[in-house]
């Protein structure tokens, strides 16, 4: 993990000249990893898919490189209480900043002043430091603008667990392995992953982030951003964040496929 500003600060980076996304630095999500039923484990590692688990969260920086890992939570809690019990949370929540994350920080081509933050998908809590989708009922254009910007980003944690299932194919079954020993097993993975992401010549500096999305469209002036009057009672402060990403988003800050692959018609 990161442990200075200066370090944040290239995370950050990568993140906007990679995948369009200013002041982020890092993707968080959750993964079930399966494993044989504990023993004398009741229903504690029982999924929602119906499977006994462990359920690992990571932080991912632009590269597919994991920047912190927790595994160990029984496969029945989500990922809001996992991330908010980690270590990793704790930190996130603590007003003394021990991650050493950079102030905020003014959005390319405007005045506008946010926060460092990270991004996640619908199960994580709106904060200040935590940006999630607009809920998907409802969604004005500017909003579906923001949800896609912000999968764009929020996709390379999914990416970098498929790598690592991928290339580590234990973790693609079920595990013959009692939860503490399994988590090991996924330490180590997550560890050797990213040593090879480092060091592999087939990931040296020039590799090729590029996307399919990434395809000739248009510049679209019309679209502007109001925010919602309504809606879950989340933090006020995290909310004006949101929707100035959104204006961004839909303003100086749009990319001109946008509008095809939010299915967006203007």
């Amino acid at each position: 993990m990161p442990s200075t500003t200066y370090e944040w600060n290239a995370v950050a980076e990568d993140f906007m000249q990679l995948w369009n996304m200013p002041n982020c630095v890092g993707a968080i999500d959750g993964k079930l990893v399966h494993i044989q039923r504990p023993v004398k484990c009741g229903c504690q590692y029982f999924n929602y898919k119906r499977s006994f688990s462990v359920n690992m969260m990571a932080v991912v920086d632009a590269k597919y490189r994991f920047l912190y890992v927790t595994v160990g939570a029984q496969g029945s809690a989500n990922d809001a209480s996992v991330f908010s019990e980690s270590k990793f949370g704790e930190a996130l929540y603590h007003s003394a900043n021990p991650l050493s994350l950079p102030d905020p920080k003014v959005i390319p081509n405007t005045d506008i002043e946010i926060p460092m933050f990270f991004v996640a998908d619908e199960a994580y809590p709106l904060k200040t430091f935590l940006m999630k989708p607009f809920s998907a009922r409802g969604l004005s254009q500017s909003e579906r603008i923001f949800n896609y910007r912000l999968s764009r980003a929020r996709r390379v944690v999914e990416n970098a667990f498929g790598i690592l299932a991928n290339r580590f194919r234990i973790l693609r079954g079920q595990m013959q392995l009692q939860p503490d020993t399994a988590c090991v097993v996924v330490l180590a993975c997550c560890a050797l992953h990213n040593f090879l992401r480092r060091n592999s010549s087939a990931n040296a500096e020039n590799e090729d982030y590029s996307s399919q999305d990434e395809v000739q469209g248009r510049t679209v002036d019309s679209v502007v951003h109001e925010p919602r009057i309504t809606g879950a009672g989340y933090n006020s402060q995290a909310k004006s964040i949101r929707d100035a990403l959104a204006c961004y988003f839909v303003g100086p800050g749009q990319i001109s496929y946008q509008w095809k692959h939010a299915n967006v018609k203007c």
